[in-house]
């Protein structure tokens, strides 16, 4: 059955449910009215992530200029309720009532919130109201036809591709451990693609700009990456040892900071590694990600015929194991059984996304 749209109201109306006493306020590109009976929030459509909007079906943000006045309005146990409209141009669509879930613990910091709407939009209201634009260039996923014969190709093919240009970096200063040039080809290569492409040194789980000493039960090692909570660390032996050595074995070091850490060998050389590395942090960093629920393993089927397999072992095998697919302005990451599965999803454009919607999975998050 085709749905159909809430009536819409006009900007007056909706901010007369407010009640007597109106105020309004600006924060970004939303209005907001303050009344004795409610808190009205009017959005104004659009697809930017990083201003005022709705962002998913059931997630809003705010943000702009401080409005300290605001602050006790978006608070989780205000008891005046919050209402949420957007602005078409045919009148104001209702979008439903709210709560916030995030705020700055300050008042004279209120710049921002994250309101839950709670009921989730139809898919006609989210297409409304934060329209999907047609997908912008995407880069080709040719890279993957070297992953297995020159995996430093690769990796800079994708990086370039994949992250946009930026004001290069500065050499910076020397490390402490010897300058770039003298680490592992790899690990080198690595540390120039980062002064064209700075958003890898961005990570959730950085690449150290400056690599590390350290030591352990298998000898003296050179932390080059680290989980951003400390839980831990990947490492290559160091010095090498094996003069000219162009493909180090990684370790991975869990708890490196307990006084029993374990350390354990990870399947994919330095080369390799990195590029494993790369993929499952530019899917963190993504703007536009999608995950499912677990699924049967066969309902994944489908999706061999739109995406190519990067052929690298599993990625962190105690933990989820991942398995790596792409399309041209997708990365997906898949963790299986035989009989189970979830799939997650991270694209450049949020368009890029929508189509998966045909296959029917239930999803935990779903930006498209």
């Amino acid at each position: 059955m085709t749905q159909t749209l809430p009536s819409l109201t006009t900007e007056a109306a909706a901010l007369s449910v407010a009640g007597a006493g109106l105020r309004r306020y600006e924060m970004g590109s939303a209005l907001i009215g303050a009344g004795a009976d409610a808190t009205v929030v009017i959005l104004k459509p659009g697809d930017n992530p990083a201003v005022s909007g709705v962002q998913d079906s059931t997630k809003v943000l705010l943000r702009g200029d401080a409005v300290p006045t605001l602050h006790s309005r978006f608070d989780f146990w205000e008891a005046l309720p919050l209402l949420l409209f957007a602005r078409l141009d045919r009148g104001c669509l209702p979008l439903g009532t709210a709560r916030c879930r995030g705020r700055s613990f300050a008042p004279a910091d209120f710049d921002h919130a994250e309101l839950e709407l709670d009921q989730p939009l139809t898919r006609e209201m989210l297409d409304a109201v934060r329209p999907v634009p047609a997908p912008g260039p995407v880069p080709a996923v040719d890279w993957v036809d070297h992953v297995e014969s020159d995996p430093i190709r690769a990796l800079k093919s994708f990086v370039l591709g994949w992250f946009p240009a930026e004001e290069a970096e500065p050499a910076g200063k020397a490390s402490t451990v010897g300058e770039p040039d003298d680490f592992p080809e790899a690990l080198a290569a690595f540390h120039r693609l980062a002064r064209l492409r700075p958003a890898v040194h961005r990570f959730r789980n950085p690449v150290l700009k400056q690599p590390r000493r350290a030591s352990g039960a298998l000898g003296s090692r050179l932390v080059f990456a680290v989980d951003g909570e400390g839980t831990r660390d990947w490492s290559i032996p160091w010095p090498p040892q094996k003069p000219g050595e162009v493909h180090p074995r990684v370790w991975l070091t869990e708890d490196p900071l307990s006084a029993d850490p374990e350390t354990i060998l990870v399947r994919e050389p330095l080369s390799r590694f990195l590029l494993q590395y790369t993929l499952y942090e530019a899917m963190n960093a993504a703007l536009y990600q999608a995950w499912t629920y677990c699924i049967p393993t066969a309902r994944l089927a489908p999706l061999w015929s739109m995406l190519r397999p990067v052929h690298l072992s599993p990625f962190l095998p105690a933990y989820t194991a991942e398995e790596f697919f792409v399309a041209p302005g997708l990365l997906t990451r898949v963790s299986s059984d035989d009989n189970e599965a979830t799939v997650a999803f991270a694209a450049l454009h949020r368009a890029m996304l929508t189509p998966l919607l045909e296959h029917g999975f239930r999803w935990s998050r779903f930006d498209g």
